[in-house]
């Protein structure tokens, strides 16, 4: 039965999930060992958060994954050629894409990397930049390279943090988006991990005399932080199971932005996700490419695609668990964590389509294969007929068909039954490949609602995929008509 089963999980309280008993909790906290941070430089637009900046007090494993539009913008290019060194920072700036803009861009690009290095203490080569705006002009470096201090000064794991720099990578996002969970893994060397945080001692600082105030406050941060990181690692990092067995907390959190040029494959969307788990880059990039390709390249607004997508991920290991080095069940929790925070990410990117009035949920189920159940949940998905349709709450079924049709996956038609829901309702509108005849108002009461899902069933397999995108409204014509203005 194709009903709500898969409830909303930012709306259950508690939020947990049960993965192969591995028990997973929505959390607003940080990773530990990463700061962020979100301040006005007037990039673009004046008083607005445009330029963000995340941080690592440790070096990082670094993962990624960069749009396939051919048109790359000059910082995918840049992070492309530096995200297997050990990482310590990401610089973010919104209102500039620095796409198209030649060789200048590439030497902002270093510029912008050096000039933060300089300021963290750390190599260049340690840091990733993204942008995201108007293509083809190029970036005030300037501005940007005046606000970087006050981006390092201001760094921090507080809420306001977290707030500023989220908004600080918004172009016309309406809200910020973030999410985040903490869950237990094995860890063989938990003992050690223990009595390495029972005391922990300040930072050294034996270079202070060679830093500025801004450093020294921030190493003064820093120290504070080993210690907050030892009270969670008493009341939180380890836990005893029943079974007497050593397990230890780990967490995943992530920040995105995306609101138009979004189609499959990514669009204009950046996507910043962070743990203290302890991974090879290796695992960490398999582990991100495949929950990409099940959750933000399964959204659509408009389809079109971005120079500058990419989402990136980063592991400190500061969590103390044994680094994971196999596809064992730690790598299992880790993946089924980070496919959690990715898709909900991926579904606020989707609700928050320009001018969307309606989220809209497609799955797929009983495929054959995956990769049928995929490529017919994004054809219906990015198909604007079908988009216009649940803005007109018009029980329109036959756009969907259609754009099963031209999906290039084949399927029986004659198997095929197709209902819409929503918290106001479920109604069955096709079945064995034939429509039925249905109440018109009804259908008409249950796409009204905020989130409506379309359900088709292929009743041909095993295999099932979802996709998620938004209504086509008068609203995104105007906001992308005034677009540069």
């Amino acid at each position: 039965m194709a009903d709500l089963e898969e409830k909303e999980q930012s709306k259950v309280k508690c939020n947990q999930i049960a993965s192969k008993k591995v028990k997973i909790r929505k959390t607003s906290k940080l990773p530990r060992g990463f700061k962020l941070s979100g301040i006005k430089a007037n990039i673009k637009y004046k008083n607005r958060f445009d330029l963000a900046l995340i941080y690592s007090k440790v070096p990082a494993t670094g993962a990624g994954v960069w749009t396939k539009n051919s048109m790359q913008a000059a910082c995918i290019l840049y992070n492309k050629a530096t995200i297997k060194n050990k990482i310590h920072a990401v610089m973010i700036n919104s209102g500039y894409a620095n796409a198209c803009t030649s060789i200048q861009g590439d030497k902002n690009c270093i510029l912008c990397a050096k000039s933060l290095g300089d300021g963290l203490l750390v190599p260049s080569e340690s840091i990733l930049l993204a942008s995201t705006g108007v293509i083809g002009e190029q970036l005030p470096m300037e501005r940007i390279l005046k606000g970087i201090p006050k981006l390092i000064h201001n760094r921090n794991n507080a809420k306001d943090s977290i707030k500023q720099a989220s908004k600080a990578i918004m172009t016309t996002d309406t809200y910020p988006k973030t999410y985040g969970v903490k869950f237990w893994l094995e860890s063989a060397d938990i003992l050690e991990n223990l009595s390495n945080n029972k005391n922990p001692k300040p930072q050294d600082t034996k270079n202070e005399n060679i830093t500025t105030k801004t450093h020294k406050d921030s190493l003064q941060e820093n120290t504070r932080d080993d210690t907050e990181s030892s009270k969670d690692s008493q009341k939180e990092k380890v836990v005893k199971s029943k079974k007497d067995s050593q397990k230890i907390n780990a967490r995943i959190w992530g920040m995105a932005k995306g609101s138009g040029m979004i189609h499959p494959n990514m669009a204009t969307m950046l996507g910043f996700i962070l743990t203290d788990v302890a991974i090879t880059q290796n695992l960490l990039q398999e582990a991100l490419s495949e929950i990409v390709q099940q959750s933000f390249n399964q959204i659509s607004v408009d389809g079109d695609t971005s120079t500058n997508d990419m989402v990136i991920i980063l592991a400190n290991g500061k969590a103390g668990n044994k680094e994971i080095t196999q596809k064992n069940k730690d790598y299992e929790t880790f993946r089924d964590s980070l496919k959690l925070v990715c898709v909900n990410l991926a579904k606020k990117i989707a609700r928050d389509g320009e001018g969307a009035t309606h989220l809209l949920e497609v799955v797929v189920k009983n495929a054959k294969t995956l990769e049928q159940a995929q490529r017919l949940s994004k054809a219906v998905i990015g198909s604007n007929l079908v988009k216009t349709a649940i803005f007109g709450k018009d029980a329109n079924w036959g756009r969907i068909i259609c754009a099963m049709g031209y999906s290039e996956a084949e399927f029986d038609s004659k198997k095929l039954d197709l209902y819409f829901e929503s918290k106001k309702g479920k109604i069955k509108i096709v079945h064995d490949g034939i429509g039925l005849k249905f109440n018109e108002n009804k259908a008409r009461t249950i796409l009204g609602a905020d989130k409506v899902r379309i359900v088709i069933n292929l009743n041909d397999g095993i295999q099932n995929a979802k996709a998620w995108g938004c209504d086509l409204s008068y609203g995104y014509i105007k906001i992308n008509a005034d677009y540069r203005s």
